[in-house]
């Protein structure tokens, strides 16, 4: 038993050296003149010699200096905006943009909650694709989670609010919460929040009213969408997913949470003029009766005629181009070979033609690679490369209930519950992968080695000269003379003859399928006759009609159809026109919105509570067990009084009333 501590990441710190050329060259240039000036000074005291005297320009060298330091910081500047290019910032860095963003977020009202301790949640991936930030990226370029990164807004009091902010990057995650004010702001019901009502006015006759207007309340109503309900036997509560019998000391109200997905606004999809159908009612005219037929026949001048099925009689004879027949075959027959002698091998194996057909192993030299002699092979070696095995069981560990285990998970660990301890703690069997050396299907490992044998890489010949390759370079072989031993007289049969009688009498016979011919017939059923054309019909006279209706289109329409399915139709252009193809968007001119939508979450309690429905509850468990899934979704509706009539994420029901 071992707990395993939470990873700690190492970075990567890079030395760069630089060497200063320029300076180097300013310090030989200092030292020529140094010496210079001494050579001059010693010639002074040389006679006929002019004195001449040198005076340092330290204006150029400042300016120099000075250049210098612009180029360097420029090529530090440079260097180090390529080395960031495609990452991100540091956690602090990005939790700081996410709470400035939010902050303005919600400082309109109706984005932040109504209710004490109730809660609002927007993960950074509804913050991204309403265009409040772009995408959030870690130090080393890695995508931050958009699902279990968010940040939350608590409302404590009237005025106070805590402002929580999470981000996930890579495995890890940080958390920073803030307190925050914001002051109620008071309506005068006209649009402008800032503005105060002023509850003394004056009646017609100038005298001071200080009765209050009645303020008017709208009723909002949004719906909540509930996740995976769970239900527990009589005697249980629930818990989360769990179900335990406690008892209970103390119990407050849970603080509910609610996700608000911020409005999409998004462009429409554009639909180009078309055409579109116009249908009226056809032309009706009565015209003369005609003949008519059953149902099957089909009208010819006077006459109805129904088609009949062909039938055939088969007959069957079974012919021989040669031999003899013999019903449903042909028999031919031969003489047998006569002896009294046998071949046979001394080694290797008796051919057709009386001859050893002998057979030895080929030798190899290698073209490509190296030999392997006891395979007989020629191959080619590579490094192996390294690949994680399989998950590998590495022992049993145990951490706290609570205790975020999926931390310490990656590519290479893994952790299944075990067992749920009395202590409230919980045990993990861990599971590890290793990196193995891996060859290529087919080839040979060899320590973290790879021998690929390939027949391409190898010559095949014969060591003795007496020996032929085969035509598939799989063996060397030979013939060789058979020996033959005295036998008793012995009458034999060619391949795929049998033998019949015996000694003199022997004779050798063989059957073929003989050629089958079949010939067919044509006749009719009853009542039907057989035509010159091989057709079976039968005729009866078709009976006068009554008169019946035609069926036209006025003009400028086609028709289609058939007498009382007849339809007429014209083509008409038709305008273009824009649309949403998400159908919870609303088309606005050529946008397409999405409004705010409000999802309840879940609730939440302090810590040393336990969340039990809508309450949180200081308990000692008794017996947990898990509870049964009632439902995977279910949809509730919440309604307030706001003195707005507008409220994002709320939708007013067209009731009012004054508040008291």
């Amino acid at each position: 038993m071992y707990e395993e501590k939470e990873p700690v990441k190492k970075e990567k710190k890079v030395k760069e050296k630089t060497e200063n050329k320029f300076f180097q060259k300013k310090t030989v240039d200092l030292k020529e003149k140094k010496e210079k000036k001494a050579t001059e000074t010693t010639d002074k005291k040389k006679p006929g010699l002019k004195i001449l005297s040198f005076r340092a320009d330290y204006v150029s060298v400042l300016i120099r200096f000075g250049l210098f330091l612009i180029v360097a910081f420029i090529v530090i500047f440079v260097v180090t905006k390529i080395q960031n290019l495609g990452k991100g910032q540091t956690f602090a860095e990005n939790i700081e943009d996410m709470k400035e963003v939010a902050e303005v977020y919600y400082k309109v009202a109706t984005h932040r909650p109504l209710y004490v301790n109730e809660e609002v949640l927007m993960t950074l991936g509804d913050m991204e694709e309403a265009g409040l930030l772009k995408e959030v990226k870690d130090e080393d370029g890695n995508v931050c989670s958009k699902e279990h990164s968010y940040v939350s807004l608590t409302k404590r009091s009237e005025d106070d609010y805590e402002l929580a902010v999470y981000l996930s990057c890579n495995g890890e995650g940080q958390r920073a919460t803030y307190p925050v004010t914001y002051e109620e702001e008071v309506s005068d019901n006209t649009g402008n929040d800032d503005t105060q009502i002023d509850d003394d006015k004056q009646d017609e006759g100038g005298s001071s009213v200080t009765e209050e207007d009645p303020v008017l309340l709208y009723e909002q109503k949004r719906t909540i969408r509930t996740y995976d309900e769970y239900s527990c036997p009589d005697g249980y509560l629930l818990s989360g997913r769990y179900c335990v019998n406690t008892h209970v000391t103390e119990t407050i109200a849970a603080t509910p949470k609610y996700k608000i997905s911020p409005e999409k606004n998004t462009a429409a999809k554009y639909k180009a003029s078309g055409y579109e159908y116009e249908y009226v009612e056809p032309l009706i005219a009565i015209i003369e009766g005609t003949y008519e037929c059953p149902s099957g026949y089909s009208l010819e001048g006077s006459n109805c005629v129904r088609e009949g099925t062909v039938k055939y009689r088969t007959s069957t004879e079974y012919v021989c181009s040669a031999g003899t027949p013999t019903g449903r075959r042909c028999m031919f027959t031969t003489s047998p070979t006569y002896s009294n002698r046998k071949a046979y091998c001394k080694e290797g194996t008796l051919t057709a033609n009386n001859e050893c057909y002998v057979t030895t192993d080929y030798s190899v030299r290698c073209i490509t690679g190296k030999k392997d002699s006891t395979l007989n092979a020629c191959y080619t070696t590579y490094k192996a490369h390294e690949e994680l095995s399989d998950w590998l069981f590495d022992g049993k560990v145990t951490y706290s209930e609570n205790y975020d285990i999926s931390r310490l998970e990656d590519d290479q660990r893994m952790y299944e519950i075990d067992e749920y301890l009395d202590n409230g703690k919980i045990r993990y069997r861990k599971y590890i992968r290793e990196y193995v050396s891996v060859c290529d299907d087919g080839d040979e490992l060899k320590g973290s080695t790879c021998r690929h044998y390939d027949e391409s890489y190898e010559e095949r010949y014969c060591t003795n000269s007496s020996y032929h390759l085969a035509s598939d370079k799989s063996e060397c072989y030979t013939f060789k003379k058979a020996s033959y031993r005295q036998t008793n007289d012995t009458y034999t049969c060619p391949d795929g003859y049998s033998k019949r009688g015996s000694g003199e009498n022997t004779s050798c016979y063989r059957y073929e399928d003989a050629t089958k011919v079949t010939s067919k017939t044509a006749y009719c059923t009853s009542g039907y006759d057989l035509t010159s054309d091989g057709r079976c019909v039968k005729t009866i006279a078709a009976t006068l009609g009554d008169e019946e209706a035609n069926y036209t289109c006025p003009d400028g329409y086609e028709k289609r159809g058939y007498k009382t399915s007849t339809q007429c139709y014209k083509k008409t252009s038709t305008d273009s026109y824009y649309y949403c193809t998400n159908t919870n968007a609303q088309l606005d001119g050529t946008r397409c919105i999405v409004p705010e939508e409000t999802t309840f979450m879940g609730y939440s309690c302090p810590s040393g509570y336990d969340l039990v429905g809508n309450q949180c509850i200081t308990n000692q468990a008794v017996d947990r067990i898990l509870a049964t899934q009632t439902a995977s979704q279910s949809e509730r509706t919440e309604t307030i009084w706001s003195r707005y009539k507008q409220v994002n994420g709320w939708t007013f029901t067209g009731n009012t009333k004054e508040a008291e």
